[in-house]
């Protein structure tokens, strides 16, 4: 029974620590800069974070060395699957939609994953 026990409180420990990763797959578009992307996505986390008590991250990954230098990747980081459902339905709901349109103005998201991350 302990062993179950300890089993059981080491997963539930792993699950407090993970976190869940969306990564998208994108590429400027004809006349946007990186400098733009990360304006636009520096005020969507701005947002998304006023929406909840629970806050999230995001990050632009830029090649330093690529066959496509014109692509990059955003990762945005929520504490759990939960969190990422509740934003996810809020942006659904129209909260974020004039983000999209200035997003689409600069780049274009060809690609998206969600991850669950564990710390090793």
């Amino acid at each position: 029974m302990k062993k179950l026990l300890f089993i059981w409180l080491f997963k539930a420990s792993v699950a407090v620590n993970a976190s869940t990763m969306v990564l998208w797959t994108c590429e400027t578009l004809e006349g946007g800069e990186m400098e733009d992307v990360k304006r636009i996505n520096t005020a969507w986390v701005e947002a998304v974070n006023k929406l909840s008590e629970r806050r999230i991250q995001s990050y632009v990954l830029e090649p330093i060395a690529s066959s496509q230098m014109e692509s990059f990747r955003y990762i945005d980081i929520y504490e759990n699957p939960i969190h990422w459902g509740e934003m996810r339905s809020r942006m659904e709901d129209g909260a974020l939609d004039s983000f999209e349109d200035q997003f689409d103005e600069v780049s274009k998201c060809t690609e998206t994953s969600l991850f669950q991350a564990e710390k090793s």
